[in-house]
């Protein structure tokens, strides 16, 4: 699980003595570890960081590790949740199904558990990612849907800037020719002539709807997706 590390785990446990452990050990995985005391600095966490994976304690302060599960599956269907909880409760675990959740972990959790559950994370991150093109400051494209998105909410493209980013994601980190651009982009104005400048145009449209960095110019042939 060795590019593993590049994601960010929100761990919430409001025991100091167990949150530093399990930390400990989550760090061994993930170079990215947020840390929350309770629920609602969870949820602030979150909100704000957008993290990759939850790994949750049920009963919290403020707000419950359910309740901040929740919150998020209201906005967010597909980040991989872990919920940790002391108790087998029958009607807290039905609840917590619901929530399609990747683990259910009864503390105290163990090495080889926590191990299994984050493998089963991985799994899912990297199934994720054969749809999902992400980019920095939180954006991505769908593949599947054709559609941008920051913090899980649409980022209106024009159908053209939709075709363009389609084709530089399809080739990502090649370089796209200005004429490939000109012949799929504009495909229904095949018999009208098309200029460098309106790809220039469109592109720098595009630019600014995404991160700056995303698209590299190759002087005087085209684009590459970095």
């Amino acid at each position: 699980m060795e590019d593993f590390k590049r994601y960010t785990i929100l761990y919430a446990e409001d025991e100091g003595i167990i949150r530093l452990n399990i930390a400990k050990r989550l760090k061994g995985y993930c170079q990215n570890v947020l840390l929350a005391k309770d629920g609602q600095e969870a949820w602030d966490i979150y909100s704000k960081q957008r993290p990759d994976v939850l790994i949750l304690d049920i009963n919290m302060p403020f707000l419950s590790g359910l309740e901040v599960a929740k919150r998020v599956r209201a906005s967010n269907v597909d980040i991989p949740i872990i919920l940790l909880t002391a108790y087998t409760e029958t009607n807290i675990f039905l609840e917590a199904i619901e929530l399609n959740l990747c683990k259910y972990l009864v503390k105290p959790v163990g090495k080889i558990a926590l191990k299994k559950a984050l493998e089963k994370i991985y799994q899912k991150l990297n199934e994720q990612n054969k749809t999902i093109l992400r980019l920095e400051e939180h954006y991505y494209w769908d593949r599947k849907d054709k559609k941008m998105f920051q913090h899980n909410v649409i980022i209106e493209l024009t159908p053209r800037e939709t075709i363009l980013f389609d084709l530089l994601a399809k080739h990502q980190h090649q370089k796209v020719s200005h004429e490939e651009i000109m012949a799929i982009v504009w495909e229904d104005k095949f018999m009208d002539e098309i200029s460098i400048n309106s790809v220039k145009t469109l592109m720098n449209s595009l630019r600014k709807k995404i991160p700056k960095k995303s698209i590299q110019s190759v002087y005087g042939s085209g684009y590459i997706l970095l």
